[in-house]
């Protein structure tokens, strides 16, 4: 027996105050083997109880189930005692000899073990920060204060790259950079890149325009002017970050547009407006029809689509006596969409349909031809 306690206990590997031995491996994989195996039991006791699919709340579309919690907190526990079971080898272990212990150091600066665990909280706890205030947002402002998607979104934005500006600083800290020296001898390169980089710069000046003004919000439908040789076009801002932001098409298309173009470009923000838009149908008809029958059929075609207003005035307007024919146009108030085109589509068809029933004529294109003959002698 005296070979098998010689043999648990041989030192493998030592470090500073820390002994590991076959006996620390073996207690380890049994408490990795005995938390899966409780976990096990667990899962079938939260099926059984149905707490599996249900979750604790649901962050931009993202459902926080109460068994993914649980299984963290299980794994956190059993972390806790692997470390509490090196003191059977190392009766005289201390952690903060060994967290100080240095990979790297010039003059201040320098890499010790300690580095990587305050990287790590740094990082989970700014991820926590950021949750907690995603749940604030959802159960109390935005209930009370009646908070949209846009203005959530611009807040979420803010508070992140906050933290991420603070948890660089501490970073940054706690390797043992000077930040005034850092700060000085980085202006003068930040400068030249500037200079460098306008165009960036101002997509970023841009960005924080954006996200602080709230003149274009997640979730609004724009209409772009021109973009890049692009004929105007409408679509819907998915997402707004510090350079660049992401619309989505009628036809689908995911855009990535610099945010200067949202802001030094003119835009048409529809979502800024009243619930309803007014729209235009040109269309044009033969000389010598019925205007009143004409009129009629225009109105009632637009009347009886679903998305358009029934409580304001649709209305016909004579625009030109054309060289091919009577130049109309129906307007009509209708609800704010992205594919308001496909409406009026449906528009068109309808008139086309009760033209052909009353016998109603387009212009069609015309040519006339004359030939000059000369006379023979």
């Amino acid at each position: 027996m005296n070979w098998i306690a010689e043999f648990l206990m041989f030192e493998i590997w030592y470090f500073e105050s820390l002994f590991i031995t076959p006996l620390n491996i073996i207690i380890i994989i049994g408490i990795i083997l005995l938390t899966k195996l409780s976990l096990k039991f667990l899962k079938r006791f939260f099926k059984k109880k149905d707490f599996t699919t249900k979750s604790i709340t649901t962050i931009e579309g993202k459902e926080i189930p109460v068994w993914h919690l649980t299984k963290q907190l299980v794994w956190f526990i059993a972390i806790i005692i692997c470390i509490q079971t090196l003191y059977i080898t190392s009766p005289n272990l201390n952690f903060s000899l060994i967290l100080k212990h240095e990979f790297f150091r010039f003059e201040k600066f320098h890499v010790a073990i300690y580095h990587f665990f305050v990287v790590t909280i740094i990082y989970f706890m700014g991820r926590f920060l950021l949750n907690m205030l995603k749940i604030y947002l959802i159960r109390r402002i935005k209930k009370r204060a009646g908070l949209d998607e846009g203005t959530e979104y611009v807040y979420l934005q803010l508070t992140k790259y906050l933290l991420i500006t603070i948890s660089t600083i501490l970073i940054l800290r706690s390797f043992g950079v000077d930040l005034d020296l850092f700060l000085t001898s980085t202006a003068f390169l930040l400068v030249g890149i500037g200079l460098g980089l306008q165009d960036i710069f101002r997509d970023f000046f841009a960005g924080f325009l954006l996200l602080f003004e709230s003149s274009i919000k997640v979730g609004d439908v724009i209409e772009i002017d021109r973009l890049e040789g692009m004929e105007s076009f409408v679509a819907h801002i998915e997402q707004i970050n510090l350079r660049t932001s992401k619309v989505r098409t009628r036809d689908g298309k995911l855009l990535i547009i610099p945010n200067s173009q949202l802001t030094f470009q003119k835009v048409h923000n529809w979502d800024d407006e009243d619930e309803y838009t007014r729209f235009q149908i040109p269309i044009s008809v033969m000389f010598g029809q019925d205007l009143e029958i004409v009129k009629k059929i225009l109105v009632d075609a637009a009347h009886q689509h679903p998305m358009v207003s029934k409580d304001r005035e649709i209305f016909v307007r004579l625009l030109n006596f054309g060289n091919k024919g009577l130049e109309l146009d129906l307007v009509f108030w209708a609800k704010r969409s992205l594919f308001i085109e496909i409406h009026k589509s449906d528009i068109r068809f309808e008139i086309d349909r009760k033209f052909r029933e009353f016998n109603i004529e387009y212009p069609y294109p015309q040519m006339d031809i004359h030939h000059n003959e000369k006379k023979r002698t």
